[in-house]
């Protein structure tokens, strides 16, 4: 293995691969342009099923969800009815790819990538959450004293709170965008200051604001949305392309500082389309399919649902009128009021979305919005099983395939449901208890959101009759499963690959590149870039 093998690593996490490659090829985005040009191209699949909370996982550990044992930020606790928001980087099963490398003696530098936590004897540096999509722990750093280093020189990330806060109005929207410059144009200016301190073995550093801007504008990008407006449009144009350009500035001062001997790997982990979920309907056709029970009484925990409501309203009414600057101040202790207002709404362990888990034969796991989770109440596994192992349990998930399969949308007559698969069938592993027992996944032909007033949807079969609801999100975008990567360096040859990688192919290949094997993972090597390695 060459002594001077050095990988540097940027990805733009749910980038979409098809806005990327057309923007690139008319020139809107001239540096990918150029890397596309230079470099092999390729497509990535994500995980079935498990695309949203297992992608960044099973990237950095090259195995699947039934052997990390991550499928959501909040997952239900083995052998309880209770529902715990996770901490990944201490709840996943398996070791990060650099976490080997380090013990190898390999230098790393790892920047933000998501749904991580820290390595504390990591031979290098490692920043956790100075600026992601998701936050868990807080900004954190290894070594802990780089924390106070990076806040001296850079500050604290600009978006100070999350991006589902933000509104549909113009002037929201005008803010959210200008905010993300400022994260872009800091986090190049960070990366290119760490990626000169040292000659790294790895570095790596995620761009996760095309994320934000994808979840919560798509509409002003997508004609064909039902939720846009040439008058919007034409006040703020197209925050998403406009993000996207911004992104590529930032990576092309990130490639002037490369040499002709390193690896160049840049990755769109998964991409963004319409949102499409109808998840919001399933507790009442879980209901009306006879397999679900509500929780009665899920507000009386001493408080007064109609006092609590006209908290509620408030609070609401207050934040709309609230300038979107104060907005980012006041976030923290809207944040802890409308916990408390959700904790009592039927959100809480043991009622969530509304269903008294103990006497349900099946419930709800949090999974994402595009493919749902249902969890079958196992006698044996859960504590009050009501569904017996074997044929009972095979009789009750053919049957409720069977029902989703019959229910339509009433305005265009097309089923709502895609597929419904046994997570069993799909993966196998020492760490399946962790994830659903059902993947629903939804049948993307219909847009949703983008409206502020929400619309009536509508479905129904003959077992369910009408079921409707309206969809309270703020995202108009939502994820798809498939990537795409582009490699450059030393040996690689340019052009397109015709075979699509698993995102569970990088750590192995990574590992492999610096002369470290990775045991015991279900990625494969991407031989085509391992070049002259």
């Amino acid at each position: 293995m060459p002594s001077h093998t050095k990988i540097l690593f940027i990805a733009m996490d749910a980038g979409d691969k098809f806005l990327l490659q057309d923007w690139a090829a008319d020139g809107t985005l001239p540096n990918l342009r150029t890397l596309f040009a230079k470099g092999l191209v390729g497509n990535v699949v994500g995980l079935e099923g498990f695309y949203e909370g297992s992608t960044w996982p099973s990237f950095y550990t090259g195995v699947a969800p039934a052997r990390h044992g991550v499928h959501s930020l909040t997952q239900l606790k083995p052998g309880s009815y209770e529902f715990q928001h996770i901490a990944i980087g201490e709840f996943i099963k398996r070791e990060p790819f650099w976490d080997h490398l380090s013990r190898a003696g390999r230098r790393l530098a790892i920047l933000d990538i998501p749904l991580t936590g820290i390595f504390e004897k990591l031979n290098g540096i490692q920043l956790v959450e100075w600026g992601t999509h998701d936050s868990i722990y807080g900004f954190c750093t290894w070594p802990p004293q780089l924390k106070r280093e990076v806040l001296a020189r850079f500050g604290p990330y600009p978006l100070t709170r999350p991006c589902d806060s933000f509104g549909l109005d113009v002037k929201e929207i005008q803010h959210f965008r200008e905010l993300l410059f400022q994260c872009i144009t800091r986090k190049a200016s960070l990366t290119n200051y760490f990626f000169e301190q040292e000659n790294w073995d790895f570095f790596a550093q995620v761009f996760t604001e095309g994320h934000c801007i994808g979840h919560q504008y798509w509409h002003l990008h997508d004609s064909g949305h039902p939720g846009y407006t040439p008058k919007a449009k034409a006040i703020v144009g197209d925050p998403v392309r406009d993000t996207y350009i911004a992104i590529d500035a930032a990576i092309g001062t990130i490639l002037s500082h490369v040499n002709s001997e390193t690896t160049v790997v840049f990755l769109a982990s998964h991409r963004m389309a319409h949102y499409f979920g109808m998840q919001f309907l399933l507790p009442e056709i879980l209901r009306r399919l006879g397999v679900a029970q509500p929780m009665f009484g899920a507000n009386s925990l001493g408080n007064s649902p109609h006092r609590k409501e006209g908290f509620n309203a408030l609070l609401r009414r207050i934040w709309r009128n609230a300038p979107h600057k104060i907005r980012d101040k006041l976030w923290p202790i809207r944040s802890l009021l409308r916990n408390w207002i959700d904790e009592h709404k039927g959100r809480s362990s043991e009622t969530m979305y509304g269903l008294d888990l103990k006497v349900s034969k099946c419930f709800l796991l949090s999974n994402g919005d595009s493919v749902c989770g249902l969890r079958i109440n196992l006698a044996g596994r859960e504590p009050e099983g009501l569904v017996q192992p074997g044929a009972d349990m095979d009789s009750l998930c053919d049957q409720l395939a069977q029902d989703f399969s019959e229910i339509v949308d009433l305005d265009t007559g097309l089923p709502i449901v895609k597929s419904v698969r046994r997570t069993a069938m799909l993966y196998q592993g020492e760490h399946l208890e962790y994830l659903p027992d059902l993947l629903i996944e939804w049948n993307d032909d219909k847009s949703l959101g983008g409206n502020p007033r929400g619309s009536t949807i509508r479905v129904g079969s003959d077992k369910i009759g009408v079921v409707e609801g309206v969809y309270g999100g703020r995202r108009t975008g939502d994820h798809r499963a498939d990537g795409m990567f582009v490699a450059m360096g030393p040996g690689i040859k340019p052009g397109r690959m015709e075979r699509v990688v698993s995102i569970m192919d990088f750590a192995p290949t990574f590992t492999h590149l610096l002369g470290v094997e990775l045991p015991d993972v279900d990625g494969k090597l991407i031989t085509e870039i391992l070049g002259s390695n």
